[in-house]
């Protein structure tokens, strides 16, 4: 049985007039800084203020990631469309919506890739984190293989346990995550092609996992918790 689940703008040459000439230099010199402060809340549709200021100012440096540059603080459609791009790039999420998946919109996983990179002083491309293919589930009354790829070598891991799996965001750049549960590595080291077989477990029971990837220097990527019921 097979189950399959599923974060610079060049302000083109306008000739206006008056003020709207004035408030579009005003975007250009703020699209143009480096972003210094962390984002430090959630960020959606329609929310303003200093934050979103500091999150566009840093999409801004990559216009293949948010080719309009705007820095205004009010985040809109072309704000969630970076987003989107710069969740896909860095193998977050790439479908879905702000509610379902958190496509589109600054959640946990996202604020702390976006931390991370501006910590570092990465651009939004480069120094991506590791991309997975969804994880395949195949279970039977007392054993489950989950199988999947990515598109770097690194270390496949699988959480797993009969009771709700709770886990914790990272404290700092490339630090995992804690993850309650039982961990079962994939053998063999860095690798694309990972499974991981957990056996000896109970027929006709519920079980929760997760399944993430770590690269070599510690970028990691993984899916939301999900569970499996064995058969009997």
């Amino acid at each position: 049985m097979t189950k399959t689940i599923t974060l610079h703008n060049v302000l083109r040459n306008t000739r206006l007039l008056g003020g709207l000439v004035f408030a579009l230099l005003v975007v250009s010199l703020l699209g143009s800084q480096n972003a210094y402060a962390a984002i430090t809340t959630q960020l959606d549709l329609g929310d303003s203020g200093s934050e979103v200021t500091e999150l566009q100012t840093y999409l801004s440096l990559d216009p293949s990631i948010y080719p309009s540059g705007l820095v205004t603080g009010y985040y809109g459609q072309l704000t969630k469309a970076g987003i989107e791009r710069f969740q896909t790039e860095q193998g977050i999420v790439s479908s879905g919506t702000p509610a379902t998946t958190g496509y589109g919109r600054v959640g946990p996983q996202t604020m702390l890739r976006i931390n991370t990179l501006m910590g570092s002083g990465g651009q939004p491309s480069g120094d991506a984190t590791p991309i997975m293919s969804t994880p395949v589930v195949q279970y039977t009354s007392t054993s489950v293989t989950f199988t999947w790829v990515t598109n770097e070598p690194t270390q496949g891991q699988v959480f797993w346990s009969n009771n709700q799996l709770t886990f914790a965001e990272a404290t700092g750049p490339r630090q995992q995550p804690y993850v309650s549960g039982t961990l079962a590595l994939d053998s063999g080291g860095l690798k694309t092609s990972h499974s991981v077989t957990v056996s000896n477990l109970s027929p006709n029971t519920t079980y929760h996992y997760l399944v993430r990837s770590v690269d070599n220097v510690g970028n990691m990527s993984m899916v939301w918790p999900s569970h499996f019921l064995t058969s009997n």
